[in-house]
């Protein structure tokens, strides 16, 4: 089971910093560039886009944000991708082991990173929603608790409470990966809900929210799984995902 949590774990490190470095390259017509890939599948299928006259006008809408807000744009997706490949660092044992030195001020890149992260996403996500109300309240909801998960972190480990720190460590790694969690439930979704000629901006607002969903609630579920002593005292697998 650890195996295939690390195999997932790397598989959406891997589609987060794809769509970084894709943003980064493209950051005015990002999704735009890729919405053909969206077309030929659609084509394969078979299946007839009801919307398909409104298609071009509302991933521009989505661009939109970002093409208006380059600077800001970069300010989020490259902190963002730093961030999704340092922190799984954080959990392997033999770092924090070997390499304790390291392992500290990793953790404090993070903390500095996650400072630039969350302001750029409400930015985006409250200010100029795609998704209108749904979308801003969920990016309002899981930003604050990113900051709030890593500010406990923080202060856990100040303490010396290791498998507390640990634990809400997880706990904000759950919500930044959730970024690349939305792809691939709008991946999944999105045939299903061309059919029922479901708009693209309430099928983002409900793959966002499905996502960042089950990203907490499996956070949660291995927590619970491999919770070691519910006292915080240190012991030697909190430092892992295991």
């Amino acid at each position: 089971m650890v195996r295939a949590l690390w195999i997932v774990v790397a598989l959406l490190v891997a589609i987060g910093v794809g769509a970084s470095v894709r943003r980064t390259i493209y950051p005015a017509d990002s999704l735009t560039r890729l919405d053909s890939a969206r077309t030929v599948f659609l084509d394969m299928t078979g299946v007839v886009d009801p919307l398909a006259a409104d298609r071009p006008a509302e991933v521009r809408r989505m661009d939109g944000p970002f093409a208006a807000h380059p600077d800001v744009t970069l300010l989020h997706v490259i902190p963002g991708a730093l961030f999704l490949i340092l922190a799984p660092v954080q959990f392997l044992p033999f770092v924090r082991r070997r390499f304790l030195t390291f392992h500290r001020w990793s953790g404090r890149v993070l903390l500095m990173m996650a400072l630039v992260i969350a302001p750029t996403a409400l930015f985006f996500g409250v200010l100029m929603p795609f998704g209108g109300t749904g979308e801003a309240i969920a990016i309002a909801l899981f930003a604050v608790m990113f900051l709030f998960a890593l500010a406990t972190a923080w202060q856990a480990i100040r303490r010396g409470q290791v498998a507390r720190h640990r634990e809400w460590m997880i706990r904000a790694f759950a919500i930044a990966i959730a970024i690349s969690t939305v792809r691939v439930v709008g991946s999944f979704v999105e045939l299903p809900f061309t059919v029922m000629g479901i708009r693209p901006a309430a099928g983002f607002v409900i793959s966002v929210w499905t996502s960042l969903l089950m990203t907490v609630v499996a956070a949660e579920l291995w927590i619970s799984r491999t919770r070691v002593d519910p006292t915080g005292a240190s012991s030697p697998r909190d430092a892992s995902l295991s």
